[in-house]
């Protein structure tokens, strides 16, 4: 895709090269494939990168790292997520250069995502530190986060913002101008509670995504209009460049009160679009390493930005005939050769080898990939608990990968990966029928506002009717939340309505039972004990178990409605 802002001719006197990615989610296994995609269109994305001109910039709008705690690598048990991560970022940080040219004027910039921050700020201090790249922390709080004070007195790589200058290629009198800034979504509280120990970002809160609005941004804001200003002050033609973790919405909302920026890098949301607004334009730079966008901005004799390029580039199967060659895959195959050989056998009813899909759908609609994981979790608690009957819930959030046969260990550690393992750990308590039915319409009903942004919790024996709950929220049934949930009866297997007063034992993530936000976890936490495993772990335990030993199938349990 190629958008052009501004058609208006005329000689190029400097430009700026920007490469962005957003919201890899630590998927380390194709980043050989976005690397080559980069190197065959190497050309197209740092167009003249070698003259003094042009300034380079490999833009990472946050979530490169998740749950960076998290252990399970067969290869090299000891590191986490986040070490392993870590390598492959210095290494891609690298290699891009390399594609700029080694002697071209290049520079990594990176912003925070929710999921850097999966295990605290302590965790992002390190990778601040220890990497060759800008970090932006424009809406962070810096006066009262003495973690990030202690970091900024060790380097001058972490910076509130950061101005570039792009020699003109014809007046050597002449600089060229371009501010980069960072902003993160304030939602912290939300997304990782009481793990961000010496650090603030402006606007901190426990509200979702879908309920932020322009006055819950007013701290953030404030900075941005600030540094535009003092910015614009001294350089009235420079341009600005926002990284924005925050998604597409809140990014408009931004734009709405600091209508100075000329480009916003948008990530969180995980979509591929390129929307104008106004002068501006916003870009959401996709997931999981599936696109990259390039920008080639232009500046006039005049020194004004002149115009806009934006190309899409894709990941595709096309360039895997080269990956053998290239240094990434070498060092992920080199490095992991244990995670990488097939592990899991995964046969349909018919004894065909078969693949559980991941797909956004988990987090809104019936799922046979939630299906079977609630399943395999209930089996290993079911042991360890000695009770068969223990229903287990899991935010469907936190599933991010898909399992088919010949799947390796760098699957399975992707399939519960999207949450902090600090918050992962396993609680059991009751509730009653009564209660059960409130915590699963309240969240349906949240479900309702932001299907993909507020996800559903997937039940291993309950079966959720979402569509005539959501009858139900427009008055179009006169029914109520018990005629819309069932439970399975554990001698006949079917599905019968809910029984307001028994008590039943589930089985749900801290996570959940930590929010605020929400009425119930509030009402029941108190009643639940943690099992200190994590799901990770329990699936885990179910994989290596006697009686499965990897070999999975797809029962009639696996293809069940659940969700309706």
């Amino acid at each position: 895709m190629l958008t052009k802002i501004n058609n208006t001719p005329n000689f190029k006197s400097a430009q700026v090269n920007i490469l962005a990615t957003s919201d890899n989610h630590g998927n380390v296994h194709s980043m050989p494939l976005l690397m080559e995609t980069i190197k065959n269109n190497q050309k197209d994305i740092f167009i003249k990168a070698d003259e003094k001109s042009t300034l380079n910039i490999f833009a990472i709008d946050g979530d490169f790292f998740i749950n960076p705690s998290k252990k399970g690598y067969l290869t090299k048990p000891q590191l986490t997520n986040g070490d392993i991560q870590h390598q492959f970022l210095k290494r891609v940080i690298r290699y891009v250069n390399e594609q700029a040219g080694k002697n071209s004027n290049f520079d990594t910039v990176f912003n925070i995502g929710n999921h850097d921050l999966d295990g605290g700020d302590k965790f992002l201090y390190k990778i601040m530190k220890n990497t060759d790249m800008k970090t932006l922390i424009t809406n962070v709080d810096i006066k009262n986060s003495p973690g990030i004070q202690k970091v900024m007195a060790k380097t001058n790589n972490v910076v509130k913002s950061i101005v570039y200058e792009i020699p003109d290629n014809k007046n050597p009198d002449m600089l060229h101008k371009i501010l980069f800034l960072g902003v993160t979504i304030p939602s912290m509280q939300f997304y990782n509670p009481g793990l961000l120990k010496e650090m603030t970002v402006y606007d901190n809160c426990v509200k979702k995504d879908a309920d932020l609005t322009e006055e819950n941004l007013t701290n953030t804001i404030k900075v941005l209009k600030e540094e535009i200003k003092a910015f614009k002050k001294e350089n009235p033609k420079g341009a600005v460049v926002l990284l924005s973790h925050t998604g597409g919405s809140i990014s408009k909302m931004i734009l709405n009160k600091v209508p100075k920026i000329d480009i916003v890098l948008n990530g969180h949301d995980h979509k591929n679009l390129t929307t104008i607004k106004g002068k501006s334009n916003i870009n959401s730079l996709g997931k999981d390493n599936q696109i990259i966008k390039s920008l080639n901005l232009k500046f006039d004799d005049n020194g004004d930005l002149e115009s806009t390029d934006i190309n899409t580039f894709y990941s595709k199967t096309t360039v895997r005939d080269n990956l053998p060659t290239n240094p990434i895959q070498i060092f992920l195959e080199e490095s992991f050769s244990k995670d990488m050989k097939p592990l899991i056998s995964l046969k349909d009813i018919s004894g065909q080898k078969t693949e559980l899909d991941y797909g956004e759908i988990i987090r809104y609609q019936n799922s046979y990939l939630a299906n079977f994981l609630t399943s395999a979790v209930k089996s290993s608690l079911s042991k360890i608990c000695k009770n068969p009957d223990i229903i287990v819930g899991i935010q469907s959030s936190i599933i991010r990968g898909r399992l088919k046969d010949g799947s390796n260990n760098l699957d399975i550690m992707k399939v519960f990966d999207g949450g902090s393992e600090d918050l992962s750990n396993v609680h059991i308590g009751t509730v009653s029928g009564s209660e059960l039915a409130g915590l699963i319409f309240e969240n349906i009903k949240d479900n309702l506002k932001a299907p993909k942004r507020h996800t559903i919790i997937q039940w291993s024996d309950i079966q959720v009717d979402r569509t005539l709950i959501s009858d139900i929220l427009s008055g179009k049934s006169n029914k109520n939340a018990f005629d819309a949930i069932k439970i399975r009866n554990g001698e006949t297997n079917d599905y019968e309505p809910l029984d307001v007063d028994k008590k039943y034992t589930i089985a749900i993530g801290e996570k959940y039972l930590l929010k605020d936000d929400i009425i119930w976890p509030s009402k029941i936490r108190n009643r639940f004990k943690p099992l200190n495993k994590t799901y990770d772990q329990l699936f885990r335990s179910y994989l290596a178990s006697d009686d499965i030993n990897y070999q999975l199938k797809v029962t009639q349990k696996t293809l069940e409605q659940r969700i309706l």
